[in-house]
């Protein structure tokens, strides 16, 4: 019986995160109430702060969801030891986002109808700094390895490296997720991605 009511809160929980970015995406954070989200899924103003006791915690949550289910999509198993190997998880990582829709809504949201205050922005990030840190840390690991190993020049500074990739691929992300321009995201971010290594990549003898 534990088990089940375990179960079903976790259910709720679900559909709580799913009801708030529908009216997220439809009127914005500020506009959202707690009210509104539990009328969507028949539920009390109550449940919602059950799980939730704010719309920060709320949204953190979902950030967290989204990226963590992404995260274990796409994430490889092993290290990436090459250049083409860090390629090929661009676009791995990429497409995955191209196919799909929900995520794609997510980040529609959060890039363009996010109303960030500054203590908004401060109490999120507190919760989701892992995330947020994730690819530039992962992103600076995996160059410095295949700097080390000889494969791109040894007078490259990594940590600018690392961010002018993590621009580039935030940068055509935005374009694609705001329809500005007719842009497929895994072709343009992979012709950025080799525009920036050439030149740098140390061709084998």
């Amino acid at each position: 019986m534990a088990r089940r009511t375990k179960e079903e809160a976790e259910q709720t929980r679900e559909a709580v995160l799913k009801s708030a970015l529908d009216i997220f995406y439809e009127k914005g954070f500020s506009r959202t109430t707690f009210d509104e989200v539990a009328k969507r899924i028949n539920l009390t103003k109550g449940a919602v702060y059950w799980h939730f006791r704010n719309k920060a915690d709320l949204l953190a949550a979902l950030i967290k969801q989204k990226f963590d289910i992404k995260h274990r999509e796409i994430e490889p198993r092993d290290t990436i030891l090459t250049v083409d190997a860090l390629r090929e998880q661009i676009r791995l990582h990429a497409q995955a986002i191209e196919q799909d829709p929900d995520f794609c809504k997510f980040l529609f949201f959060l890039i363009y109808q996010m109303e960030w205050s500054e203590a908004i922005a401060q109490k999120i990030g507190e919760q989701v700094r892992e995330i947020r840190d994730f690819p530039m840390q992962r992103t600076k690991e995996t160059l410095t390895l295949l700097q080390k190993s000889e494969q791109i020049t040894s007078n490259i500074n990594v940590d600018e490296l690392a961010s002018i990739l993590l621009s580039a691929w935030r940068g055509t992300l935005g374009l694609y997720i705001g329809k500005q321009y007719p842009i497929c995201f895994s072709v343009t971010v992979l012709k950025a991605f080799d525009l920036i290594m050439d030149g740098i990549i140390v061709e084998k003898k």
